[in-house]
């Protein structure tokens, strides 16, 4: 090191320096520094000095030397911090990282300004990192009063925007700041390629293909990479270009993983597109890399993005219990490291959904669509309303439902046409729509199906399961269980069981509800064995209610038959009406919607010749009887 610690004899008659030396390794290092907090302006410098001589580490140690200077330039002293700062990074502690290369910046004398500006946007970067807006804030001004160039401030700029992490409310003003210094200086385009996804589409990937350009001809590949990992994303939501094509370049430039940060690596962007595309073994196999990379050099984010990933790849191979536990690190960590719940939160009520409970993963759902309403994330607050969706169609809450999909639909940023494969929720919506009896809101929705998707994918499968429903609804049920049967082929080729077994249950309602016993019975022990190996705890509690009511059914066939011509599903409602229940918990055991019970209702006590549940009860018992 540049410079030496205050020796004994300098600080040796301080009572605080007595104090804290000789208990040095029991003093707690937040209580040390809380205690030099709540101190004056010169008590805190005095304390810094004391502090420096009696810590341990040493990289703790230069930070209070560098503390107990703070209106004094110093070479040497800023050499040590700038040292202390990389040993820091090293370590993947960012704040301890950021906060010693803004103290070594402060240090560094006003004669050496391009080093000066140098360590205060590493400052930024770092604070980014750790998601320290404050910190990263301070970095940026300091930047912006260095005269640097309109990359360089777009760069500090973009810093304070990566803090915020998915809360991008109130940071709009500075998106377009940066926007107004790219346009006088086309190499900061580049340092926009992370950032601009948050506008229109359409701009990102001229940006980003741009960057690409100017980063190649400059000579930098990692903004290179960075810049065709942006355009790659972008093509693909764009469905525009060739994203797989792109990506392989950003591959083939062979930058590590942590250069720009993983999320926004080519390494990254290639693992979730494997998870798009239901590539799920290479999906897992890249995201076990990248784990260890980021637990050697990453930050929380990186951890808690990866674990969240690992959490879906489990979920759509059916390993419900892996799912559970990644999505319950996740969130553990985004709790602990006050990172935004939005995500976290969608990812926990996917792996309840399958995995936990129903009624988890509503409360997850409910919590992460509200947090990411706060923090202005539309993608994640339409994400958890999607999951709040799924939720309440599989509990037969289509009310509900059809409430939380229409609130997706309405709050859909336009300016973003997602691939179909990136977010999934129209078919799901779509199936509300038709257990609500909304047949023309189903068709228009079915109308939109994107021509880039196959119909032979897993998504081109969702689809097809949701036209399915709607046919039968329209009288073509032999056309919808062929369709049905096809969509389940796709599902097991690919390895996709949840969804294989969700596809057999559609199937066994429909059979049912056409009384075809046997086929519906086949359905849902078929969709039964895929939920028992998948311990998908939820939807085999669901197809096993499906299994025992449609066994009592044939137990009770003459009784029912003497029910003054009832069909099996008035059968159904009158026994549940007749014991207390309200039309809305019928709808839900039911899987109908509340008007379809009204309607049924009706022609019940028509067939019956009653006109109150009362008198429901009574015709019932007497026919029984």
């Amino acid at each position: 090191m540049c410079g030496t610690g205050p020796g004994l004899l300098e600080y040796g008659s301080d009572p605080w320096c007595r104090w804290r030396t000789c208990r040095r390794y029991w003093v707690p290092r937040a209580l040390a520094d809380g205690v030099v907090e709540s101190a004056g302006q010169q008590e805190r410098t005095d304390a810094h000095r004391s502090l420096a001589y009696a810590e341990a580490d040493p990289v703790h140690a230069v930070r209070h030397r560098a503390l107990s200077r703070p209106e004094a330039t110093d070479p040497c002293l800023a050499e040590d911090t700038a040292e202390a700062a990389g040993r820091a990074r090293a370590d993947g502690e960012r704040a301890l990282s950021a906060e010693l290369f803004v103290l070594a910046a402060e240090l560094t004398p006003v004669n050496r300004p391009a080093l000066r500006l140098s360590r205060f946007l590493t400052a930024a970067r770092e604070a980014a990192a750790a998601g320290d807006s404050n910190l990263a804030r301070r970095a940026a001004n300091a930047v912006a009063a260095s005269r640097p160039t309109p990359a360089e401030h777009v760069a500090a700029l973009l810093a304070v925007v990566d803090s915020h992490s998915q809360a991008l409310a109130g940071v709009a003003g500075l998106l377009e700041r940066c926007r107004r210094l790219a346009s006088s200086d086309p190499q900061s385009l580049a340092a926009i390629r992370a950032n601009v996804s948050n506008s229109d589409p359409h701009e990102a990937l001229g940006a980003a293909r741009k960057a690409a350009e100017l980063a190649r001809s400059a000579g930098r590949p990692a903004l290179e990479a960075a810049s065709l990992t942006m355009r790659a994303r972008m093509e693909r939501v764009l469905n525009e270009g060739d994203s797989r094509a792109t990506l392989d370049r950003a591959l083939a430039l062979d930058v590590a993983a942590e250069a720009d940060g993983i999320a926004n690596s080519p390494q990254y962007l290639a693992a979730r597109h494997a998870i798009f595309d239901d590539r799920l073994a290479e999906a897992r196999s890249r995201l076990t890399v990248l784990l260890a990379v980021a637990e050697q050099h990453g930050q929380e984010e990186d951890l808690v993005d990866i674990w969240r990933s690992l959490a879906e790849v489990e979920v759509r191979s059916g390993a419900c219990a892996k799912a559970l536990a990644w999505a319950g690190k996740a969130l553990d960590a985004s709790v602990a490291a006050g990172l935004s719940l939005g995500p976290a939160c969608y990812t926990t009520a996917l792996a309840q959904s399958t995995g936990g409970s129903f009624a988890a993963a509503l409360r997850y759902a409910a919590y992460g669509e509200r947090a990411a309403r706060e923090e202005g994330d539309v993608l994640h607050r339409n994400r958890n309303l999607w999951m709040a969706g799924a939720v309440r169609l599989h509990t037969g809450d289509i009310n509900g439902a059809v409430t939380a999909f229409a609130l997706l639909d309405r709050t859909e940023d336009s300016r973003r046409p997602a691939d179909p494969s990136v977010f999934r929720w129209q078919p799901d919506a779509i199936e509300a729509l038709v257990a609500a009896g909304e047949l023309t809101s189903a068709q228009n929705m079915i109308l939109t199906f994107p021509a880039t998707a196959r119909q032979d994918s897993a998504t081109g499968a969702g689809w097809t399961r949701a036209r399915a429903l709607l046919l039968d609804r329209a009288g073509e049920t032999d056309r919808a269980v062929e369709l049905l049967h096809a969509a389940a082929e796709v599902f097991r080729r690919d390895g996709l069981p949840l969804e294989e077994a969700r596809t057999h249950l559609a199937r066994g309602r429909i059979q049912r509800a056409h009384r075809r016993q046997a086929a519906a019975r086949t359905a849902f022990q078929d969709a039964r064995d895929l939920y028992l190996l998948a311990r998908a705890q939820p939807m085999l509690a669901t197809v096993q209610e499906h299994l025992d009511r449609l066994d009592g059914q044939g137990r009770s066939r003459s009784r029912e038959e003497g029910r003054a011509g009832l069909t099996d599903s008035e059968a159904r409602l009158a026994d549940l009406v007749s014991r207390g229940a309200t039309n809305q918990q019928a709808a839900q055991q039911m899987y109908i919607s509340v008007k379809t019970v009204g309607s049924m209702l009706s022609r019940i006590y028509r067939k019956l010749r009653v006109r109150s549940r009362t008198q429901l009860l009574a015709a019932l018992l007497a026919h029984t009887g």
